[in-house]
């Protein structure tokens, strides 16, 4: 008996011992086929989950399933790269397979099925219901009963950075604008006009509106006016059908009615009009050539280079000021986030471009928002460092050439050689040598 309960405890721990090896996270010398092999486990998933799309609970919405494709196309990507690094491999292999859990999640979980809306018809109520916007930041529908004419199933998924995110971004900027991107999942109608209450940062109050973007069309279609409140910090508007939206404060439409705005139309009106302000003057239909008239006369693009570094040495030097202890993870022992960087960049970008290349670039989290009322973005987190993290004074500043300027960040346009440094304060600038963060 004292041999079989010795051999019993051999075998118990040797199972453990095995399960432990194979549960570990082993360096792999080699990711390339390891890396292949995700592809094919998220392309079966995606596969699989293709026909399952709707607003129903524990279908899939089509964004979503667009979302994970472009993921694995992006790992596909980094797998064919015949100069691809081990680094490289091996950062694509673990963003995959993160992707992949997430999927696997992602199915449709905040819905209104037909049955309840049908309910909400026939009782004449309204109801709100909050789902996840972005970090700690929630979206809220207001949903009448009294609204809905079609009743049916609603997937209230909304996200600030859909699938199309990065494109909607870079038409907001050919036509100089900013504003507040939300992306709403639902396949279709919404059944009638629902009200949407969702996060912006301001400073004061000032009219906005919503349009609604149509990438396959090339088309901004105005969808109801926007109502901006300071206090509560979010923005509330009307919509009708899925798909993503964009809030401005500049009025791009002539009236209520519905107007669909051709984005190439609307692009090149901003080009003449940018171009207009570099000559110092408007065009003239007097003789001899305009600028512009050949494509040759064009200026040629002209690129900047200047340095970028992120430091957040008050935290480090003491991290009992973090309200969190958890957040220890994502501060340096010495205080670099991002040691001094040399970037290039467009002429005329300003340290708000710069931060958010640099950080998309070396994979750095940052997190921002737009103040409509002064046109310029606000800095609120980076490398999941927030304000108020580190004590009610605290907040990331910026200095360029060790001057900290009095506005934003976005307004602060660079010239080449400029150096900026982002710091991270605990005491409104006392203790990096600056003043009130902006």
């Amino acid at each position: 008996m004292k041999r079989i309960r010795t051999a019993a405890a051999a075998i118990i721990v040797i199972a453990i011992a095995a399960y432990l090896i194979f549960d570990m996270d082993v360096e792999k010398a080699d990711y390339g086929d390891s890396l292949k092999e995700q592809i094919t486990t998220a392309q079966e998933l995606y596969e699989a989950q293709k026909a399952n799309t709707g607003n129903e609970q524990g279908q899939y919405a089509p964004y979503t399933l667009l979302a994970f494709s472009r993921q694995i196309e992006k790992a596909k990507a980094a797998a064919d790269d015949a100069a691809g690094e081990y680094n490289a491999e091996k950062e694509a292999y673990e963003q995959l397979k993160d992707d992949i859990k997430a999927f696997k999640k992602a199915d449709n979980r905040d819905v209104i099925s037909a049955e309840d809306a049908e309910k909400l018809v026939k009782e004449k109520k309204p109801e709100t219901y909050a789902v996840d916007f972005k970090k700690d930041k929630e979206l809220t529908y207001a949903i009448a009963g009294t609204d809905l004419k079609k009743p049916a199933a609603m997937n209230l998924t909304a996200r600030e950075e859909g699938p199309y995110y990065n494109e909607i971004s870079e038409i907001l900027a050919e036509l100089s604008l900013q504003g507040q991107v939300v992306s709403f999942y639902q396949d279709g109608s919404f059944g009638g006009k629902i009200s949407v209450i969702a996060p912006m940062y301001l400073e004061k109050e000032t009219k906005a509106y919503a349009y609604k973007v149509d990438l396959e069309k090339g088309t901004l279609e105005y969808a109801s006016d926007a109502k901006l409140d300071k206090e509560k910090q979010t923005v509330a508007f009307r919509v009708s059908e899925g798909g993503d939206y964009v809030i401005v404060t500049k009025k791009m439409h002539k009236d209520s009615k519905k107007e669909v705005l051709d984005i190439e139309e609307l692009e090149e009106k901003a080009q003449k009009s940018a171009e207009s302000k570099d000559d110092g003057s408007a065009s003239s239909d007097q003789g001899g050539s305009t600028a512009g008239d050949n494509p040759s006369d064009k200026p040629e693009e002209k690129n900047i280079t200047v340095s970028i570094e992120i430091r957040c040495d008050t935290l480090a030097q003491d991290l009992s000021k973090l309200e969190n202890p958890a957040l220890e993870a994502y501060v340096p022992s010495d205080g670099t986030i991002l040691p001094t960087t040399s970037v290039t960049v467009k002429e005329g970008s300003t340290v708000f471009d710069v931060l958010n290349k640099v950080c998309r670039d070396k994979k750095i989290h940052v997190e921002s928002s737009y103040t409509p009322a002064y046109g310029s973005y606000y800095v609120e987190g980076i490398n999941y460092l927030y304000e108020f993290d580190g004590g009610s004074l605290s907040g990331w500043m910026y200095k360029v050439n060790g001057w900290f300027p009095n506005y934003g960040c976005s307004a602060y346009t660079l010239k080449d050689g400029d150096s900026i440094v982002w710091v991270y304060t605990c005491d409104l600038g006392e203790d990096v040598g600056g003043k009130q963060p902006e």
